[in-house]
């Protein structure tokens, strides 16, 4: 008894037309309700120049990432040079020590003195 009906179609769903245009949105509406108090709309100039005032904000906080980040790039060049300064440095002290050669001129005179 093998039943081979076809299986349910789903139903679409129909798309909200397209309105072009502004949305408008009333005081009640729930996007602009914080918890149960509402948010009130600020007319357009105010918005405008609140979002001028975040947009230069912004742009100064970015112009001002930049510069630190040329600072930083700056400062990690300079490190990486004294890094190799001390390691010659170090060597030196290293080649002095273990190298009769690259002592001072004095302390040879001196130790080929005292060599029969």
């Amino acid at each position: 008894m093998n039943d081979q009906s076809e299986p349910p179609t789903k139903k679409r769903r129909t798309e909200a037309p397209v309105k072009e245009g502004p949305i408008q949105l009333k005081e009640d509406d729930p996007i602009l309700s914080k918890g149960e108090e509402p948010i009130p709309l600020k007319d357009e100039e105010e918005g405008l120049e609140e979002l001028f005032l975040l947009l230069m904000r912004i742009h100064k906080l970015t112009r001002r990432n930049q510069e630190l980040k040329q600072i930083l790039d700056e400062t990690l060049a300079e490190t990486s040079k004294l890094r190799t300064h001390l390691d010659y440095l170090r060597v030196v002290q290293y080649l002095k020590a273990e190298n009769p050669m690259f002592k001072p001129i004095s302390i040879l005179c001196q130790y080929h003195d005292h060599i029969p």
